[in-house]
């Protein structure tokens, strides 16, 4: 049974985070979803401080009926004594969106159907995950741990031979990026959301480079496939398909844009690349460079 599942399903990236931050400011949260309340405690029971984070938990089976209809929004508002006008809701589906504008309440979309956020826009704002939540936008206390631009994050590591990419980096942006295959990364793509982060590159025969990287659909060019695209911020005499790259993932600078112009695309791309490099002079991230992964090989 899928329920036997459960245990492995990974929170949402920077739900946790949100959670902790909420809860530290003792701001009232509450879980609203049209699963039965048994399978909703059953699932949040994996996930450490999340029960005790949530003033109320209500399931479909507690109410008529479930999302479109605003009906367990405003449960959850009679609940909590509030008016439904003062919530804010954190949706990643169309009914539950549809379900908090019915109820009045304020809408932020966390789209969970990829490359299609123009089907959200009944929300009052679409994000690409909750990296890039800005909670004083709802009048809730900012996060406090970004540093110089960007959000650091739990490091992770992927790494495998250079391929070549679509051609386009170093003949259409000029700049040139060491792609790796996504085959055998799809759950640890799935994982991460499409956006600009940072960290570290390793070359067995060369060294270790500050990085730049993007991940996602890249909406300019209408990719098909989400790609994996470092860019090592050093200059290099050669190519080097086919030699091992291992990388170290640090931070998070942007979510995944699209750009009116090509010009805007590239000027956008080399501030992300300042905004790396001298996040990557803080002791904070500069640590990492002396990571074990980045100097071995498969």
């Amino acid at each position: 049974m899928f329920s036997n599942q459960w245990c492995n399903i990974k929170a949402l990236p920077g739900a946790n985070r949100l959670i902790k931050h909420l809860s530290g400011h003792r701001v009232p949260m509450a879980l609203a979803s049209n699963s039965p309340r048994e399978n909703i405690e059953t699932k949040i029971s994996y996930h450490q401080g999340w029960k005790e984070s949530f003033s109320v938990i209500i399931g479909g089976d507690e109410v008529r009926l479930g999302k479109p209809s605003p009906e367990i929004f405003l449960e959850v508002a009679k609940r909590l004594n509030v008016d439904p006008s003062s919530c804010l809701v954190i949706e990643d589906s169309l009914p539950g969106v549809t379900a908090g504008r019915a109820a009045g309440m304020e809408v932020v979309a966390v789209p969970s159907i990829p490359k299609q956020p123009h089907l959200y826009t009944l929300a009052d704002e679409v994000i690409n995950s909750l990296l890039d939540l800005r909670p004083e936008k709802w009048g809730l206390p900012p996060f406090q741990d970004w540093i110089k631009d960007t959000l650091p994050l739990e490091p992770w590591h992927i790494g495998g031979p250079v391929v070549k990419g679509f051609g386009r980096g170093s003949k259409v942006l000029g700049i040139p990026t060491a792609n790796l295959s996504t085959e055998g990364y799809g759950s640890l793509l799935s994982e991460h959301p499409s956006g600009v982060y940072f960290g570290w590159a390793g070359l067995s025969k060369r060294g270790v480079f500050k990085m730049v990287m993007s991940i996602g659909w890249n909406p300019y060019f209408n990719n098909t496939e989400k790609t994996i695209e470092p860019w090592l911020l050093h200059n290099f005499d050669e190519d080097f398909y086919g030699e091992e790259l291992r990388l170290i993932i640090v931070g998070y600078i942007r979510p995944e844009a699209n750009f009116s112009s090509l010009q805007s695309l590239i000027e956008k791309i080399h501030h992300d690349r300042k905004v790396a490099e001298e996040a990557l002079d803080l002791p904070l991230f500069s640590k990492y460079k002396d990571d074990p992964y980045l100097k071995s090989s498969t």
